[in-house]
């Protein structure tokens, strides 16, 4: 496993370094144009910084997941379904690492926007980015202990695994024939199918899991939350919603097991 891991850091470090140098290099031209306080300029140019760190975990996970189409299932494929390891392990080395790239890279994202939200400061501009995180870090804690906020934050950065085990799962399954025969086409297909079925699943999962994170004296508890009724009474509750995350469970569970099986099964290649 850690040997397949480090070749997965070798044949992708560079792409990454990349895409990391291009988000930085666009939200420090963002920022700078944002801190010359020209009134249509430095809103172009905020837009611009913030933009470039929120899309830098999205789009470093999509060139994992054609990376890892391109070496499971490509020309290089028969290259790696003839190594001699078991299929499975081969699968995890390279789940494994997609999983610590987006981790890693909502670090980074965050870094890049407080660097780019102090540069805009210099120019006038607010402390958007580090307010807000400090701000909401501060209701936190006050309504939770420090390990409940952790808990929660931990939480929230395990919705952005979720991503790349679908991707990955469109690549494994879109592979299988007769869908191969579609070349980069059967991952395409399979996603949208992916992506609709979770919408489905996610809009019954609300209505068969009513609860919701909210204020309850002075700390956060479960409450009974109906987001429908609430929609069709156009309130806006305090809450946070998490009626949704048993259908994200279920999907990215199915998703890791059958991707598993395909790699058992020795999918055609491309």
């Amino acid at each position: 496993m850690i040997t397949l891991l480090k070749h997965e850091i070798l044949r992708t470090r560079a792409v990454l370094g990349l895409v990391t140098g291009v988000a930085v290099l666009l939200a420090l031209a963002g920022a700078l144009l944002g801190a010359t306080g020209w009134p249509v300029l430095a809103s172009l140019g905020t837009v611009l910084a913030y933009g470039a760190a929120f899309v830098l975990v999205p789009v470093a996970q999509i060139l994992l997941a054609v990376h890892y189409w391109r070496s499971s299932y490509g020309r290089t494929g028969y290259l790696t379904q003839t190594l001699p390891v078991k299929g499975s392990t081969i699968y995890w080395s390279k789940m494994l690492w997609a999983w610590l790239v987006s981790l890693v890279g909502v670090v980074v994202a965050v870094g890049i926007a407080l660097g780019a939200t102090r540069l805009i400061a210099l120019g006038g501009g607010p402390l958007a980015v580090e307010v807000s995180l400090r701000d909401g870090w501060r209701s936190l804690v006050d309504v939770a202990s420090w390990w409940g906020a952790v808990a929660l934050v931990l939480a929230v950065l395990s919705l952005v695994l979720i991503w790349p085990t679908q991707y990955f799962f469109a690549a494994s399954l879109g592979s299988e024939a007769p869908l191969n025969r579609m070349g980069a086409g059967g991952p395409i297909v399979v996603w949208l199918g992916v992506y609709l079925a979770i919408q489905v699943l996610t809009f019954a999962s609300f209505a068969a899991v009513p609860l919701a994170i909210g204020v309850e004296g002075d700390g956060l508890a479960l409450v009974h939350f109906d987001l429908f009724a609430e929609m069709l009474a156009g309130s806006d509750p305090q809450v946070v919603p998490i009626g949704f995350l048993p259908a994200l469970l279920l999907t990215t569970l199915v998703c890791l097991a059958w991707s598993v099986r395909s790699w058992g099964r020795r999918v055609s290649l491309v």
